[in-house]
């Protein structure tokens, strides 16, 4: 009984684990957040700021961020009356690590030989 209850237990977290990489990739996954990335990485950006430098409209920005907010990609800080944007590096490393060991696990596996 307590083999299975550590088994569901394990089971859990790597479910766990995997939602929170599968975020990772769809907030990644994207050109358009891509880019966002790249010119976060750089400097700390507001909405109006991305949709000059990207030509897309304000509210297509909007959605973007959310969806990098979600993956946990970005940090939103406030600056005055805005909000601006910045890439959180920690973050992106982990999930670097995270979807590293994934492929290591996924590639050494006995099917994979």
């Amino acid at each position: 009984m307590l083999a299975r209850m550590e088994a569901t237990a394990f089971a859990a977290e790597e479910a766990a684990q995997l939602l929170n990489l599968s975020r990772f990739l769809v907030g990644a996954g994207d050109p358009i957040r891509q880019q966002i990335l790249m010119l976060l990485s750089r400097e700390r950006l507001n909405v109006h700021n991305l949709a000059e430098r990207i030509h897309l409209s304000r509210p297509a920005v909007s959605h973007h961020l959310k969806l990098l907010l979600d993956a946990e990609l970005l940090v939103q800080e406030r600056a005055g009356r805005e909000r601006v944007y910045r890439v959180d590096a920690a973050r992106c490393r982990a999930f670097a690590d995270e979807l590293r060991a994934f492929i290591e696990t996924c590639a050494s596996g006995p099917a994979c030989r």
